[in-house]
């Protein structure tokens, strides 16, 4: 191929869309006005306005130079026949081929960096692979958004730092993904019909709104879920610019531990954006640093739990009619579960065990809804009150099993107490709370 063969430009259809290149751009220049506008360019032909935007990223066979993707003055316009007849004008064989969905011998998007410190900095990965072809933990805000709030589903990749690759994620997802756009995200993004090296949709991130060029025709559910979705990404991203963080969607009213949820995102009002989870710290309990402020605000607990249990259920208003025998049994059976939970604190399994313990506890006291329904309440927000101690304690004042309790004296390991106040005195607290309400 001769040279001014190959810089004669190319006019390409990919779909519904049409793109030019940079030599093709020039030469329909010669002819015509063409202006810069908003990063690319306008052409003002005589049948109609064509503006070319920059295709960030993308490449196409033959092509000479960037290339454009055109659209008329709306979005939804068909150009093809104008820019055939621009570009016919140039020669013919000037239409460098036309697809139905991207060609998979085009270039694709090529990450530039694994992600690591190193390679952020120019430097060599430490993997010693020159296609980074792994998934590392994504860095930027918009990155670790996409993944969270598709739940893993896809791996975004930077390209040349203006745009964003998303291909079929090929690990499993971070522990803090929480994205709740729809109950059966997980179920439906899932890929197996794509090559690893696919890439799915391209996000031109210098517009204000995501400009998408799509890489491969999925079907319609799909599509409409990532669409939106992604559309929800920008306004998060949006938000956190500009109050300094997001909050992750709620779970809803009976997942076991919303209650939680709900409280975390009101006791941290003023946090900045985690380094770790896109939202805002200690807002998002499926993330361990989120979880680790919470935990590390409250001072210590209270040497009792039984009793300051039972004082969080006295306080609502539909437990009030209960008698102090049955609140401090609940209240035990609370104390007991966040003691003995085998799962993290905070996380989803340890709302689930906790759940379950709960309305154990509850069966014999054959309580209406809504009083159950307090006692769930207080049992999830418990781990996040100041008083409240929650996994494994540390033995009060160092006493060990075995010490006798400092006020009547009984052996603690008779009691199974394991260092943590004495139940004897608790019940001999309730008992006098019992006759201060029920003289």
């Amino acid at each position: 191929m001769s040279t001014s063969e190959a810089n004669r430009g190319r006019l390409y259809r990919v779909g519904k869309h049409w793109y030019l290149d940079t030599a093709l751009l020039q030469k329909i220049a010669r002819r015509m006005t063409v202006e810069p506008m908003k990063g690319g360019y306008q052409i003002l032909a005589p049948a109609g306005l064509v503006r070319c935007v920059p295709a960030s990223g993308l490449a196409l066979p033959g092509q000479t130079g960037d290339l454009f993707r055109c659209q008329g003055q709306s979005a939804d316009q068909d150009v093809g026949a104008r820019l055939q007849k621009l570009a016919g004008a140039q020669g013919d064989d000037v239409i460098g081929g036309e697809w139905e969905q991207w060609p998979s011998g085009a270039m694709s998007p090529a990450k530039t960096s694994c992600g690591c410190t190193s390679c952020a900095r120019g430097g060599a990965c430490p993997c010693g692979s020159d296609t980074h072809a792994h998934d590392d933990e994504p860095q930027s805000l918009l990155e670790r958004l996409i993944v969270s709030e598709t739940l893993g589903t896809v791996a975004p990749r930077v390209v040349k730092g203006s745009a964003i690759a998303l291909y079929p994620a090929q690990h499993t997802a971070p522990e803090w993904v929480c994205g709740r756009y729809h109950e059966c995200i997980a179920s439906i993004l899932r890929f197996p019909d794509l090559a690893a090296n696919e890439w799915i949709v391209l996000l031109d991130l210098r517009k204000g709104a995501f400009a998408s060029t799509w890489g491969v025709t999925l079907d319609r559910q799909r599509t409409l879920m990532l669409t939106e979705i992604l559309q929800l990404v920008a306004r998060l991203a949006d938000r956190a610019t500009r109050k300094g963080s997001a909050l992750p969607a709620q779970p809803s009213r009976q997942t076991p531990g919303a209650s939680a949820w709900e409280l975390a995102a009101e006791l941290a009002p003023r946090n900045g954006t985690c380094t770790r989870c896109p939202y805002r710290l200690g807002t998002n309990l499926r993330c361990p640093l989120c979880r680790q402020w919470q935990l590390h605000r409250k001072p210590a607990p209270a040497a009792a739990q039984q009793p300051a249990l039972a004082h969080l259920l006295r306080e609502q208003t539909e437990l009030r009619a209960l008698g102090w025998t049955v609140l401090g049994g609940l209240a035990q059976a609370i104390a007991d579960s966040h003691a003995h939970n085998p799962h993290e604190p905070l996380t989803d399994r340890f709302f689930l065990q906790l759940e379950r313990d709960v309305l154990l506890a509850l069966q014999p006291h054959k309580l209406g809804a809504q009083e159950a329904e307090a006692v769930l309440d207080i049992a999830e927000l418990s781990p996040l009150d100041p008083t409240i101690a929650v996994g494994a304690r540390p033995e009060a004042g160092g006493s060990k099993v075995g010490d006798p309790c400092e006020t009547c004296g009984t052996a603690l390991e008779h009691l199974g107490a394991h260092g943590i106040g004495c139940p004897r005195c608790a019940d001999d607290e309730m008992d006098a709370m019992e006759q201060e309400h029920h003289p």
